[in-house]
C-alpha cells in the first residue's frame, strides 16, 4: 500500500542554482547520474557517469577522450544530468547546462579521487594505460530538485 503525504515536505520545486543543500547533498553523495548528450546526426545517448562539482558549482563529468558522450559535446555543448538518491528513487535533481570547458590537466587524478568517492579505494583499479582522460566541465543552467514524500507499507 502506497501512501501520499504532504507535511512540511514538498512535491518538486525548482532550484535557481546548486547552493540549495538538497542538491549539494545529491551531488555529494554516492548517487549515479545519467548523463543525456546528443549525437552530430541528432540522436540521444544516455550515459551512467559517476558525478563531482567544483567550487564555483560547475558539474564535473569524468570520462575517457573518444567515448561517444566526449565525442557528443564537441559539436553540441548542451546536455542534461540525472541523478536519483540511491537511498529513496523518489528524490531527484535534473540539471541542464552547457559543456565550457575540456580539462585534460590532471583528470586521471580526478578519476582517483571519485573511485575514492564512489569504490572506497584510493585509485581506479581498471586504469588503462593508453587511454586519456578528460573532464567535462558543465555550467549548470537549470536545475530542479524533486522529492515525493510517500510511505510504503
Amino acid at each position: 500500500m502506497i501512501k501520499f503525504f504532504i507535511n512540511n515536505s514538498c512535491l518538486g520545486f525548482h532550484v535557481i542554482n546548486l547552493f540549495d543543500t538538497n542538491v549539494i547533498r545529491l551531488l555529494e553523495g554516492e548517487n549515479i547520474a545519467s548523463l543525456a548528450t546528443i549525437s552530430p546526426r541528432g540522436n540521444p545517448q544516455v550515459s551512467a557517469v559517476w558525478v563531482d562539482f567544483d567550487s564555483d558549482h560547475n558539474i564535473l563529468i569524468n570520462t575517457a577522450l573518444g567515448r561517444q558522450k566526449e565525442r557528443n559535446t564537441r559539436s553540441n555543448k548542451k546536455v542534461a544530468l540525472s541523478i536519483v538518491n540511491r537511498l529513496n528513487s523518489y528524490e531527484t535533481v535534473t540539471i541542464s547546462g552547457l559543456v565550457i570547458d575540456r580539462i585534460t590537466k590532471n583528470a586521471l587524478l580526478h578519476f582517483d579521487k571519485l573511485s575514492q568517492k564512489y569504490l572506497h579505494i584510493s585509485k581506479y583499479p581498471l586504469h588503462q594505460a593508453r587511454v586519456d582522460r578528460v573532464i567535462l566541465k558543465i555550467r549548470p543552467l537549470k536545475v530542479n530538485y524533486t522529492l515525493i514524500p510517500l510511505q510504503v507499507n
